[in-house]
C-alpha cells in the first residue's frame, strides 16, 4: 500500500544533497534577498526625503524669484539670465504674465510656460514640456500680473539616487562576499561532528559494532549518536545471539555425528564387502562425514566471524615448514585421487595468524585435490610480491567459468553438474581469513593455462 503523503520517483534517479552546501546556499540567499529588500527600502526613503527636499528648495527658490520680482520692473528685465556656472542644485525659473507670456526665464528653461497661468491655486505639478519630464512649483502674485514657476528636470532628481546606488553596489557586493565565506567557514565547523561521526563510523570493519564516541557538546549530533550506539548494541546482541546459536548447535552436532560414524563402522564390519547393506552403508558413511565436514566449516566460520583485523594476532611463520604440513595434511585426499601435489616455496618467514592461514591454505588445498583433474597436479606456492608475500594453490583440472568465479566465495554456493560433495563454506572461510589479513583473494587460471589458480596476497 503506497502511503498518500511520500513521493515517489523514478528508478536510478538521486535525489541526494549536499546539506552544507544547502545551508551556505540557503543562508546567502535569504540574506542577500533581505539585503536587497533593505536596499530598495532605503532607497525608496532616500527618494522621499530628497524629493521632499528638492521640492522645499523649488518653493524657497520661487519666493526668492518673487521677491526680485516685487524690487525689479518686470518688463525691463531681459528675456533670459545666462548663468557664469553651472550649480550643483540646477533650478530653473519662469516669470509668467497673466496672459501666459514668459517675461524672464532662467538658461535651460523652456521658451514656454511650464504650467497654463490660468490654474489659481500654488502648488507642485509633474509636467513634460518639450519631451522632458519636471518638477515644477508655481507661486502666484496677487497684486502684480505675473507669477513665478520654479521647474527641476526629474533626470536631475533621479541621478541622485542612482550615484547613490552605484556608491552603495560595491559595498554591498564586498558584504555578501564576506558574508558568503563566514558562513562557509563557520558552516563547515558546526557540521565538523557530523563528519568526524561519519569517519568513525567508516572506520568500524563489518565485525566492530562497539559504541562510538562523541566527546563534542553538540546535543543535536549528541542525540544522533546515542541512537546509532543504541542501534549497533541491539544488532552485536543480535548477531552474538546467532553466532552463540550456530557454534553451540555445530558444538553439539559433532558428538551424535562422531557417534553415527562409530556405529556404522562396526555396522560394516559385520557385514560381507560385497553386500547390498555394505554399500548403503558406505553411502551413509559419506552422508555423516559430509555432515561432520559443515559442522566443522560452521564452527571455524562461527568463530571468524567475531574477529577483526586489529585484534587478530599474528606472528612470524616458517613458511616452508608450513607448506610441508599442509600437504602431509592432504596426503590421503591427494593418494585417494592419484593427485600430485608439490610446493615451491621461495621465501623464508611469512607473517599472520597461524590458525588462520592453516585453515584457508587446507581448504584451498583439499578443494584443487577434490575438484581438480582425476592423477592431475596440484601446486602449493610462496612467492615474494613488492610489497608482501603471494600464497598460492593452482590445479591443472577442468577450471571455473568467470561468471562462477565472482560467486565462489559466497556461503553455501556450489557449481551445479559437479559430482564432489562438499558444503559450500570452505571459500568462505578463506574470503573471511583474507579479509581478517587484510588480504586480497584472486582467481585466474591454474597449471599451463588450465584449470583454477587461487591467490592470497597478505601485505
Amino acid at each position: 500500500m503506497r502511503l498518500p503523503w511520500r513521493r515517489t520517483r523514478p528508478a536510478g534517479a538521486d535525489d541526494s544533497y549536499s546539506l552544507r552546501r544547502r545551508l551556505i546556499s540557503t543562508t546567502l540567499g535569504s540574506s542577500i534577498a533581505v539585503g536587497l529588500i533593505s536596499t530598495i527600502i532605503v532607497l525608496a526613503l532616500a527618494w522621499k526625503e530628497v524629493s521632499d527636499t528638492f521640492d522645499d528648495s523649488l518653493e524657497e527658490g520661487a519666493r526668492l524669484v518673487l521677491a526680485l520680482g516685487e524690487g525689479t520692473s518686470v518688463g525691463g528685465m531681459p528675456a533670459r539670465d545666462r548663468e557664469a556656472a553651472q550649480p550643483s542644485l540646477r533650478l530653473d525659473y519662469q516669470i509668467v504674465s497673466r496672459d501666459g507670456v514668459v517675461l524672464r526665464r532662467g538658461e535651460d528653461a523652456p521658451r514656454r510656460p511650464f504650467v497654463d497661468p490660468g490654474r489659481k491655486d500654488d502648488r507642485f505639478y509633474d509636467v513634460r514640456v518639450d519631451g522632458e519630464r519636471w518638477r515644477v512649483y508655481v507661486r502666484k502674485h496677487d497684486a502684480l500680473d505675473f507669477s513665478v514657476q520654479i521647474g527641476q528636470e526629474w533626470d536631475d532628481r533621479s541621478d541622485l539616487i542612482v550615484d547613490m546606488l552605484a556608491s552603495l553596489a560595491w559595498p554591498l557586493v564586498g558584504l555578501w562576499l564576506l558574508l558568503g565565506v563566514m558562513n562557509w567557514w563557520l558552516i563547515r565547523r558546526l557540521l565538523a561532528p557530523l563528519e568526524n561521526m561519519a569517519r568513525g563510523m567508516e572506520d568500524k570493519s563489518p565485525s566492530d559494532l562497539s559504541p562510538l564516541v562523541y566527546d563534542g557538546r553538540a546535543r543535536e549530533v549528541q542525540t544522533v549518536v546515542t541512537a546509532l550506539n543504541r542501534l549497533l548494541g541491539r544488532l552485536d546482541h543480535a548477531l552474538e545471539g546467532e553466532r552463540r546459536f550456530t557454534a553451540d548447535a555445530a558444538h553439539e552436532l559433532r558428538t551424535p555425528l562422531a557417534a553415527l560414524a562409530s556405529r556404522i563402522q562396526v555396522m560394516q564390519r559385520t557385514l560381507a564387502a560385497d553386500s547390498p547393506a555394505a554399500a548403503q552403508l558406505q553411502r551413509l558413511r559419506e552422508d555423516v562425514a559430509r555432515s561432520t565436514a559443515l559442522v566443522e566449516n560452521l564452527l571455524h566460520l562461527a568463530r571468524l566471524d567475531p574477529e577483526s583485523p586489529d585484534a587478530l594476532r599474528t606472528e612470524a611463520i616458517d613458511a616452508p615448514a608450513l607448506l610441508e604440513e599442509l600437504v602431509r595434511v592432504c596426503a590421503p585426499a591427494a593418494a585417494a585421487r592419484e593427485v600430485s601435489v608439490t610446493v615451491a616455496c621461495q621465501v623464508a618467514m611469512v607473517t599472520g595468524n597461524r590458525d588462520g592461514l592453516v585453515m584457508a591454505l587446507r581448504n584451498l588445498l583439499h578443494n584443487a585435490i577434490s575438484y581438480g583433474r582425476r592423477g592431475g597436479r596440484v601446486e602449493i606456492s610462496a612467492t615474494q610480491a613488492a610489497a608482501g608475500v603471494v600464497l598460492a594453490v593452482r590445479d591443472d583440472g577442468e577450471g571455473v567459468s568467470q561468471a562462477d568465479r565472482e560467486r565462489l566465495t559466497q556461503r553455501f554456493f556450489r557449481i551445479l553438474g559437479n559430482e564432489v560433495q562438499g558444503s559450500g563454506l570452505g571459500l568462505s572461510i578463506v574470503a573471511r581469513v583474507a579479509e581478517l589479513h587484510r588480504a586480497t583473494l584472486r582467481f585466474e587460471e591454474g597449471l599451463e593455462g588450465r584449470g583454477l589458480g587461487v591467490l592470497l596476497h597478505l601485505p
